[in-house]
């Protein structure tokens, strides 16, 4: 379970760099794509679209830690398939935000 928190970790701040990288490289009117939100390829405001991304892996990432701090509490070992689970939708949800940038910087002729 540590394992995974403390690899759920390092993936959000890496996301959370990838934003901040975003919000400097992109230009002010750029406008990111994400691929919720009621259709495919919605296209929001760089603000909105960079912080959706480190947003939703900060609820993953509490998805995770809870998880395992409630099977701590009831005496039940914290490890199972979401250990593995939940970070590798974390590097999903990376390799995504990655790639809107991208997209963003792409379409706004950067």
């Amino acid at each position: 379970m540590l394992v995974a928190l403390a690899i759920g970790g390092v993936v959000l701040l890496t996301m959370i760099g990838v934003a901040w990288y975003g919000w400097v490289s992109l230009p002010g009117d750029a406008l990111v794509p994400v691929h919720w939100g009621g259709r495919y390829n919605n296209f929001v405001s760089k603000r909105t679209g960079l912080v959706m991304y480190p947003a939703l892996g900060v609820l993953i990432y509490l998805i995770l830690a809870f998880r395992g701090l409630g099977a701590a509490a009831h005496g039940r070992s914290p490890r199972g398939p979401l250990d593995v689970i939940l970070p590798a939708v974390l590097c999903l949800l990376l390799v995504t935000q990655a790639g809107a940038i991208r997209v963003a910087r792409r379409r706004s002729g950067g």
